[in-house]
């Protein structure tokens, strides 16, 4: 059993604090505990809650009714929205919700289930972008705040690679390709999801992949490059790290690859304050990628 504060409850459900207090005094939503020393604290089963209650309001119903259904009245209206083929940004927030849910009880049964619905409603690439995307960003904004959100990243991201592996796996190897994408990221980087994705989307669409994965020594590029007969590169920027680094890392693709499309994508925080080198494309999101490989 984990315990969140007010201000996880926030970040996990984008529902603000000062919101949910009021839920609290006028609805009785919420019944946190206190610690020994009065600070409030809400256990997995008040998270599940709050999140059912804001995928309910988002597909349109009041607090006020809400408030007066119990837990089983709550679930049954979910399994409505699940079972409408219509994907709205209410049902988005449902899945979301409910698969934050899941992730924090550890129950990978129920978030292949919701995973694998919104797959078959609009397909892998959607529900990456629009879903398992904000589930990622908003369980990584509280590594600093609770002991078990690592844990659930790395659960949560465990599965991900996974269901982008099958994927991928289930595509055919394009050998006769004309072009050759080499996918890779540079040391220290080690966040993969976001290079699988790319790596599922590029096959996708017929070209070939030579996927190397995470840190990869730069002074191997040169090499790997010229044996492959590369036309394009890709990697991606998420750990923080010095600006030098990212612009010294920049110019050696340039250096190692005259002539090879480079690509880049990663945090916004981390490109926006570099001077990208013309010569370098910024991938800015899924859409952007497929425009790019189906072109």
């Amino acid at each position: 059993m984990s315990n969140y504060s007010i201000k996880d409850l926030e970040k996990l459900s984008n529902v603000k604090a000062h919101t949910i207090r009021i839920w609290e005094q006028r609805y009785k939503l919420l019944q946190p505990e206190r610690t020994e020393t009065n600070i409030r604290y809400y256990d997995d089963e008040q998270l599940k809650k709050l999140l059912n209650v804001q995928a309910l309001m988002v597909n349109g119903m009041k607090i006020s009714h809400i408030s007066k259904l119990n837990a089983e009245e709550i679930q049954s209206e979910l399994a409505t929205l699940l079972l409408n083929n219509v994907v709205s940004d209410g049902y988005v927030e449902m899945i979301i919700g409910e698969a934050i849910a899941a992730v924090a009880a550890f129950d990978e049964r129920t978030l292949e289930i919701l995973i694998d619905d919104a797959i078959s409603k609009t397909n892998l690439e959607s529900t990456y972008k629009n879903i398992l995307l904000p589930m990622l960003i908003r369980i990584g904004h509280l590594w600093a705040v609770n002991d078990l959100m690592p844990a659930y990243e790395h659960f949560l991201s465990y599965y991900l690679e996974r269901k982008i592996f099958s994927a991928i796996n289930s595509l055919p190897l394009n050998a006769d390709s004309e072009e050759t994408w080499v996918l890779f990221l540079i040391e220290p980087e080690e966040h993969e999801i976001g290079l699988l994705m790319a790596n599922y989307i590029i096959r996708k669409q017929g070209k070939k992949v030579i996927y190397l994965g995470r840190r990869v020594p730069a002074e191997h590029l040169e090499n790997i490059v010229r044996k492959c007969n590369a036309t394009s590169l890709y990697t991606f920027f998420v750990r923080n790290q010095p600006e030098k680094g990212v612009k010294d890392q920049l110019e050696n693709l340039l250096k190692i690859s005259p002539g090879l499309n480079i690509y880049i994508s990663g945090k916004e925080r981390i490109l926006k304050n570099i001077n990208v080198p013309k010569n370098i494309t910024v991938i800015s999101d899924i859409n952007s990628l497929i425009e790019i490989v189906t072109q």
